[in-house]
């Protein structure tokens, strides 16, 4: 095991070798529906917080899974438990720009019931502003005192093409920043993002249908205005690629061999399931866990009708509307060497992510 992590490290440090060619981190922004305790949501946020080799920015919050306010507590505590309480939490758009919960029903109504709906799920549902008792704690700090897209707007303008916006949410923050400065785009280095289905029929929020992914299901309409700007580069993490993977007891059983305040937390609050936002955050940090990746032109279906909500996409070569932009799709990877970049990471000792 030790051999393996050693290896494990060497390919985790490449980020930092090239960053350290250019003279510094790669800086980058966690945009992230953070539910909470644990989840793949949170568990991305963690493996930002851990590497010594990233400068996280901040984290802005965004609702999704969960209700923004209840999302912004867990992610302060969890950067509380992992020692890196000195990462900003940013909260940010509490609504979709247009779907809605009642929207969503009656399209159910016509079309059928969506197994998950995030913070509009019934069996979890519960008003915006209340916030259910945190199982892990409450945090003693406070989120920055600044809206998400005013901070995100902030950032790109005081690092102009340095700054990476990774996104495992919907995207309703990175659309208002683009709404409110279309220079975010081209200020921006990328966008990097978990989102999306092409070719499976699982991984989706509707039975049979992986091209109805819960991240751009949420707020189609952001989706629209995001994959329509003239990013430098845009790399997509869809469910095609996360079906191949799995948080398993195996990994988590390795984990809990350390013992820090973060492997205890782990231990205790997550569980076995497919790793959607875990693949979006290593593969930024490691490339080369990407053994498969095509250019492909990827938007969104706006037209409320039956396929409200689900990805659209074309091959480089065909005709699309200009509004289209050619997105970086990945569909395979190393899951061994995924597998031990994330034991890595998350047994690395409390605040190593601070580094020197």
């Amino acid at each position: 095991m030790r051999t393996i992590l050693k290896v494990t490290f060497l390919s985790v440090t490449c980020l930092a070798f090239a960053a350290a060619t250019m003279g510094q981190k790669p800086k980058i922004i966690v945009d992230q529906d953070a539910r909470g305790p644990a989840s793949t949501d949170m568990q991305s946020i963690l493996m930002f917080a851990q590497s010594p080799d990233v400068d996280v920015l901040g984290v802005t919050i965004v609702t999704g899974d969960q209700w923004v306010k209840e999302e912004t507590l867990h992610t302060l505590r969890a950067l509380e438990i992992a020692g890196r309480s000195d990462i900003p939490v940013i909260p940010g758009a509490e609504t979709p720009l247009v779907n809605s919960k009642e929207e969503s029903e009656i399209w159910e109504s016509q079309f059928g019931v969506l197994n998950f709906k995030g913070a509009w799920t019934p069996r979890n549902y519960h008003a915006p502003d209340v916030i259910p008792d945190l199982p892990e704690g409450m945090p003693t700090t406070k989120p920055l005192n600044e809206h998400a897209v005013d901070f995100i707007i902030r950032m790109v303008h005081r690092y102009p093409g340095d700054v990476t916006l990774w996104a495992g949410g919907p995207l309703t923050n990175i659309a208002l920043a683009i709404r409110r400065d279309p220079e975010v785009v081209s200020l921006a280095k990328q966008l990097v993002l978990m989102g999306s289905g092409l070719n499976v029929a699982t991984g989706g929020i509707q039975a049979g249908n992986g091209r109805r992914e819960f991240n751009w299901w949420f707020d189609p309409e952001a989706v629209h205005i995001v994959m329509s700007a003239p990013w430098k580069k845009i790399t997509v993490t869809p469910v095609d690629i996360s079906v191949k993977t799995r948080l398993s007891d195996d990994i988590q059983a390795q984990i809990a061999k350390t013992d820090t305040p973060l492997t205890r937390y782990l231990k205790q609050y997550s569980r076995s399931g497919l790793m959607w936002d875990e693949i979006a955050a290593a593969a930024f940090m490691d490339p080369s866990i990407i053994t498969d990746q095509q250019e492909f032109y990827e938007n969104i279906d706006i037209s409320h009708g039956a396929s409200y909500g689900q990805t659209v996409f074309s091959g480089k070569t065909t005709k699309v509307p200009s509004f289209w932009k050619l997105a970086t799709i990945q569909f395979d990877l190393n899951t061994e060497k995924f597998y031990q970049m994330y034991i890595h990471l998350m047994t690395l000792p409390t605040g190593a992510g601070k580094g020197k």
